[in-house]
This record gives structure tokens, sequence and C-alpha cells, in this order.
């Protein structure tokens, strides 16, 4: 009997604001408000078609056995400023883990806008580029850069050097600001 009288109280209660009267609103019921909204610089940084090197990238020598591995990548930029500056984060370490000790030698990364000629990157020091002008005002600027990594294989004969070999470019892509 008692969970039916709270029972039937709860909804009672649950009924209230149901059957209040209904009231007038007097004084200002119109605001104007007033936004200012600042569209955020973006740097956006993918490989050619809009997306990224999911599977990595393939070095390959295409001369004889003491050339260089390389590889090429076409990448996108998309910047509100337009300026952007690049540097190595850590030093390009190819090896393989079968044999740890067996590395890749001399290992350079270059990048460069389209069509102009590619700058080294290291680390420690950063590379400035400037993204082509934008088409419009209020657009942002797109450029496309190509990026060369290459390396000379490890020292020993074939047999002692065979394998598969990984290593990771950590590049840092920073927007420039010019001074108001």
């Amino acid at each position: 009997m008692k969970q039916h009288i709270w029972g039937c109280l709860l909804a009672a209660s649950a009924c209230l604001p149901m059957c209040a009267a209904a009231q007038e609103i007097k004084g200002k019921t119109v605001s104007k408000v007033t936004a200012r909204v600042v569209r955020a610089d973006n740097l956006i940084v993918t490989d050619d078609k809009g997306g990224w090197f999911g599977s990595g990238l393939t070095m390959q020598q295409l001369g004889g056995w003491d050339t260089a591995y390389e590889v090429q990548a076409r990448l996108r930029v998309v910047s509100t400023t337009g300026r952007f500056r690049v540097r190595m984060d850590e030093p390009l370490d190819i090896r393989t883990q079968a044999k740890p000790a067996v590395v890749f030698r001399s290992p350079a990364v270059s990048l460069g806008a389209e069509g102009a000629e590619r700058k080294p990157l290291v680390v420690g020091h950063g590379v400035d580029f400037q993204n082509p002008a934008a088409p419009l005002p209020n657009v942002d600027s797109e450029g496309y850069y190509n990026l060369a990594v290459s390396a000379y294989p490890p020292v020993g004969d074939f047999k002692s050097t065979a394998g598969t070999y990984t290593g990771t470019l950590s590049l840092v892509f920073e927007p420039l600001v010019a001074k108001p």
C-alpha cells in the first residue's frame, strides 16, 4: 500500500508543472547580439592528393651497387599566412631490425617548391618557404613541394647487408606570422 501511495505522489508531482498558470513577461524581450568571427590560421600538409603516405615511402637504388637509394614525394601545403618553416626533428636513421648495427650511410633530406631548387633539411636548422599567393583575399594559399630522401647502403657485401630496412623521417612544419 505504501508503494502505491508513494507512486501516486510521484506521478502527481510530475504533473505539477503542466498545471501551472501561464505568465506574461513584461519588459525587454529583444536583445541584439554582435559577434566577431576570427578565421583560424591553417597550416595543413598532405600528399598531393590530400591524404598521407599510409604505407610509407619505398626507397629504390636505381644505379649500381655503390649508388644511393632514393625516394621522392610530392607534398601539398595549405597555409593561411603563406609562409612556413620546416626542420628535421631528429636525424634520419635507416636500419634493419635483424641487425640493428647495420645502418644506411649519409642520409640526406631536401625539400623545395615545385619547379625550384630543393633546400637541404638538417636537424636544428629551420628552412623558410613561401607558398604562391592566394587566388582571392581571405583564401588560404596552396603550394606544392618536392621532398627527396636519399641514403647510401650499409658497408659490406650483399649477403651481410641484405634485409628489410626501415626508418622514420620526422619533419616539423611551423607557420610563420608576418610582423604587424
